[in-house]
């Protein structure tokens, strides 16, 4: 079980629902081809106050954000549930108790019910992060060969997808992975042995994609490390699934997928699920152990092909 003890954030949280929707708002404005001075002129502030407020570095005024989500095209529906979900703009988090079992204040948790829009987000947060540390049931995003992905993303088992699909809204067709992501994903010992519905070969080759990715891990270069959690002591990580820490904007989130992507930051909740992770990666399997694993995995999973 949890082993590590989550510490207190150096600094106050910023609401997780400023920081998704500044995002948002620097992906439609970029998807838009338009210049921060563009913006700017819209909402008659400076250009470096747009930046600021795409950053996450200053509240947005509620006004501002309409008029903002207006210009890029946003349905006004969807634009008054982003306004409703940002803090007031005073809000300082200090002034707030923590309550429950989770010790949230308010604000400290953000969940996005927006269907394809809160979707097309998630995506978003998960490419434009500087770091990411992932704990994953199945390979994740950004390293799956293309046969996988179409047995991960077959319209007929996945309900929220994880990548840009036709369908999603087009501006997260144009959202990169960020240069020199520092990701580290953890993958859950299961993926060994799961078939995938009844395709090893496909599994197969998708294990060997991963072993080819962990023998081409550098000790100079840290942007992707990739691991196997074991199941042989049950983590806190474990009972929790699928979860990410991400940095956006240098701000550090918590991130969850169920229903509808979540986003965390500052409570009690937040920080043990951070804690959990972080002990997760120590208890990873190394590099050599992963690489083998993974190779005889994929034997396996191609002798079950072949039978």
């Amino acid at each position: 079980m949890l082993h590590a003890v989550p510490s207190l954030p150096a600094e106050v949280p910023q609401a997780p629902a400023r920081i998704v929707t500044g995002l948002y708002l620097r992906c439609l404005r970029e998807g838009q081809y338009m210049r921060l001075e563009h913006a700017a002129r819209a909402v008659r502030v400076s250009a470096s106050a747009v930046s600021r407020w795409e950053r996450a570095e200053s509240p947005i005024r509620p006004d501002a954000l309409g008029t903002l989500l207006r210009l890029y095209g946003v349905a006004d529906d969807h634009a008054s549930f982003l306004v409703g979900s940002l803090p007031p703009q005073g809000y300082n988090r200090r002034e707030h108790e923590e309550q429950g079992e989770g010790r949230c204040a308010s604000h400290d948790c953000w969940m996005d019910v927006a269907c394809d829009e809160a979707t097309a987000r998630h995506i978003a947060v998960m490419r434009s992060a500087s770091e990411v540390i992932q704990y994953c049931m199945l390979v994740p995003a950004g390293l799956r060969t293309q046969a996988y992905q179409q047995v991960v993303l077959n319209l007929g088992v996945c309900v929220d997808p994880d990548e840009p699909v036709l369908g999603l809204p087009s501006w997260v067709h144009d959202v990169d992975w960020a240069e020199r992501q520092r990701r580290t994903v953890l993958l859950d010992e299961t993926v060994l042995t799961r078939d995938g519905g009844d395709h090893p070969a496909t599994v197969a080759g998708q294990l060997r994609h991963l072993a080819d990715l962990v023998s081409r891990e550098s000790s100079d270069r840290q942007d992707l490390t990739i691991r196997i959690l074991p199941l042989s002591e049950v983590r806190f990580i474990h009972t929790v699934g699928a979860a990410a820490e991400v940095t956006i904007h240098g701000h550090r989130l918590v991130v969850r997928v169920g229903l509808f992507p979540s986003y965390e930051t500052g409570s009690g909740a937040a920080r043990i699920i951070s804690a959990g992770l972080h002990e997760a990666v120590g208890a990873a399997w190394s590099r050599d152990a992963t690489y083998e694993a993974l190779v005889s995995a994929a034997e396996a999973m191609e002798r079950r092909a072949a039978s």
